[in-house]
């Protein structure tokens, strides 16, 4: 029996989290185990899923696909083994598409991506605006991303509060970019998730590591 297609938004409460390279590089280990496997940029005013990946040339993005100009075939693209649904630089675009996209219709678009693979891993936006709402009610799980200091952990804790109320499903938390730096430990963050949300688990602590910049730069 075939399993049932799973979306889920990768989320965070601010910038800088590496939630961008996370989500690119679980897609590829999600791929490397044989499955089917949509990214798809969320972040409709500031997309940067596409560089991380290494594509330069999209003439067709999601954000074509939002406006009724392209069906989703047309803006689904590969590589590493992974498809890849961009989305465009183009900030007139971005204002024009946010002003006129309902929900039903952004749902409508992610449902169509979604019965076209097993996987689909939604880049949202970090902060809580329009379009990651609009990420966040689209997906029906989410992985919250934060790094280990207050200031991200209490953004990440309300980002998981707003997509409850959109009902999507945090299943756990995955610490980013740890290492010598890092201002609390993980009891700490277990400690503030407890008394906040309740149980969350800690699915996954990933330390901070040079190559990823040097890997960046790479594909810049």
């Amino acid at each position: 029996m075939k399993s049932k297609p799973r979306s889920i938004s990768i989320s965070s409460g601010k910038g800088g989290t590496g939630k961008t390279t996370l989500t690119a590089n679980l897609g590829i280990a999600i791929a490397n185990n044989d499955r089917d496997v949509t990214i798809l940029d969320g972040d409709l005013s500031m997309a940067n899923l596409a560089i991380v990946m290494g594509m330069h040339n999209c003439p067709v993005s999601f954000l074509d696909v939002l406006a009724g100009k392209a069906n989703p075939d047309e803006a689904t693209y590969e590589n590493y083994g992974v498809k890849v649904v961009p989305t465009g630089f183009r900030f007139e675009d971005t204002y024009e598409v946010l002003s006129d996209a309902k929900p039903d219709e952004v749902e409508d678009a992610v449902e169509e991506f979604l019965r076209q693979t097993e996987f689909l891993l939604i880049d949202a936006p970090a902060g809580i605006t329009d379009a990651t709402i609009i990420s966040l009610a689209s997906a029906r799980e989410m992985l919250p991303v934060t790094n280990p200091n207050y200031s991200s952990l209490v953004d990440s804790y309300k980002t998981i509060r707003l997509a409850s109320v959109l009902g999507s499903w945090a299943r756990g938390l995955l610490v980013n970019r740890t290492g010598k730096s890092s201002d609390i430990s993980r009891d700490e963050i277990d400690h503030f998730m407890g008394k906040t949300i309740g149980a969350l688990p800690i699915l996954s602590e990933i330390p901070e590591d040079p190559k990823v910049l040097e890997a960046e730069r790479e594909e810049v």
